[in-house]
């Protein structure tokens, strides 16, 4: 049985994707960012390894070794160009940001009666824009300051993958009221750069019921030799749970004796 997708890992899908529609929505302003807009997207922004955050130096030349490397001697890079990088923080959000859900809570996910607990995380964000003017790459980074003062685009739907092959959606929040470019210093000629930081916070869910490899070891306490017990999750009976969305709330009822689930729309 495969592990699905790292939650870090989801994240970081999102929040690119979130750069990618920033690009769509960007207005140039120059010749270069007119070209930076149009280019295709795998050599417009690139992901960087976390290690590589506040390093803007180290994140441009691993860039531009891995570029390199596919094009014909003598060519460079591409310029101007969007790097970003992204790291979880240990410490969680403060409850008055995010309230802790750290027991298991029971929920009907494709009409089956499952559990699920939240875990609080922050993220941190970077990116790093890069250009051989100042006004370039000022350009981009006051219009993607612009862009996160719109609450729809600053909360990012993370599709973090459960077992089963199920996406369980969890929605993380850009935490800053008002952010702003900040210049890094270079040694090199006609290079500019500037760079934001962003936090994130959202919940990371987490499901038993849907048939993952941990499910019937998890929450159940542990042996005397300090292994987890083993319980099989029918040995869990949920007798009721209910569906809020938009077109009405269902309520879901299993039988304890026959197993037998009943569903029954309530009218609120």
């Amino acid at each position: 049985m495969s592990m699905p997708k790292d939650s870090l890992k989801c994240i970081q899908d999102a929040w690119y994707k979130m750069l990618v529609d920033f690009r769509a929505w960007y207005m140039p302003e120059t010749v270069q960012t007119d070209e930076w807009k149009a280019r295709q997207i795998s050599t417009a922004i690139k992901s960087c390894p976390s290690r590589l955050m506040d390093d803007s130096e180290s994140m441009l030349s691993e860039y531009r070794k891995s570029q390199n490397a596919d094009v014909l001697g003598g060519a460079t890079a591409f310029m101007p160009i969007m790097l970003t990088a992204t790291a979880l923080i240990d410490q969680p959000p403060d409850v008055s940001q995010l309230l802790p859900v750290p027991y298991f809570v029971p929920v009907v996910i494709k009409d089956q009666l499952v559990k699920i607990r939240l875990i609080a995380k922050t993220v941190r964000a970077q990116i790093a824009f890069y250009a051989t003017n100042s006004h370039d790459a000022r350009s981009v980074c006051d219009q993607f300051c612009a862009y996160m003062l719109d609450e729809d685009k600053r909360r990012i739907a993370v599709p973090f993958e459960m077992a089963g092959s199920h996406i369980e959606h969890s929605t993380f929040t850009v935490l800053e009221n008002q952010l702003f470019p900040s210049p890094v210093p270079s040694e090199a000629i006609n290079l500019s750069i500037f760079t934001i930081d962003v936090q994130l916070i959202g919940y990371l869910p987490q499901v038993l019921g849907l048939g993952g490899q941990h499910d019937n070891n998890t929450d159940n306490g542990y042996n005397p030799d300090g292994s987890a017990v083993e319980k099989p999750l029918e040995d869990f009976v949920v007798i009721q749970a209910d569906k809020f969305a938009e077109d009405g709330h269902v309520r879901v009822k299993a039988d304890r004796g026959t197993g037998d689930i009943t569903v029954e729309n309530i009218h609120d």
